[in-house]
């Protein structure tokens, strides 16, 4: 067992008032043998059962559960993707939490009167910044950047770029964007 001291800034504190945190964590590198893993390089991770990996690299400290896919992406350092969740052509900061059944999928087809072009995929990439959460079953669509210490709740799709410090409730047209600070102080 490794132990990683690592010293960061809170991301659910204002930019302007962010904390010193002091975050000890224990990593165990291991990557199960019924994990795949094709053209992508991996750091001192921990990528359990059923998981593929493909053209990407995972940073040290990562945390990629059980039937997750990634592809053609980039994970910085501690990153936690939980069960279940796919993600395609993103490039994904520090500290970042992915819940479980996401989809991040930077990728699309084009839409014409006859319908999706069938295997003519187009690439957006997708944004997350340092300290984003994502919520359990949470979808973004291609293109989108979220900002510094963004949440995404629980079932949202995201289908335009969030600011920093950001709470997304909900899905379009009925969906709510409130500053992290006015949530909180709710």
């Amino acid at each position: 067992m490794r132990k990683k001291r690592v010293d960061w800034l809170h991301p659910v504190d204002h930019p302007k008032n962010y904390r010193h945190v002091t975050n000890i964590l224990t990593v165990t590198p291991s990557i199960d043998e019924s994990a795949r893993i094709v053209d992508s390089t991996v750091g001192q991770a921990e990528i359990r059962e059923f998981v593929t990996v493909h053209d990407s690299d995972i940073g040290d400290g990562c945390r990629i559960y059980e039937d997750s896919s990634i592809k053609k992406s980039r994970l910085s350092e501690e990153v936690d993707v939980n069960a279940g969740s796919y993600i395609e052509n993103a490039e994904i900061g520090t500290h970042v939490q992915i819940g479980p059944n996401c989809a991040v999928v930077g990728v699309t087809h084009e839409l014409s009167a006859r319908g999706m072009a069938f295997r003519d995929d187009i690439f957006d990439r997708i944004i997350l910044h340092d300290g984003v959460f994502v919520g359990a079953n949470a979808v973004i669509t291609p293109g989108v950047e979220l900002g510094v210490g963004s949440v995404i709740s629980a079932g949202a799709t995201v289908t335009h770029d969030i600011g920093s410090e950001k709470i997304v409730l909900g899905t379009p047209p009925a969906q709510k964007i409130v500053d992290l600070d006015t949530w909180m102080d709710r």
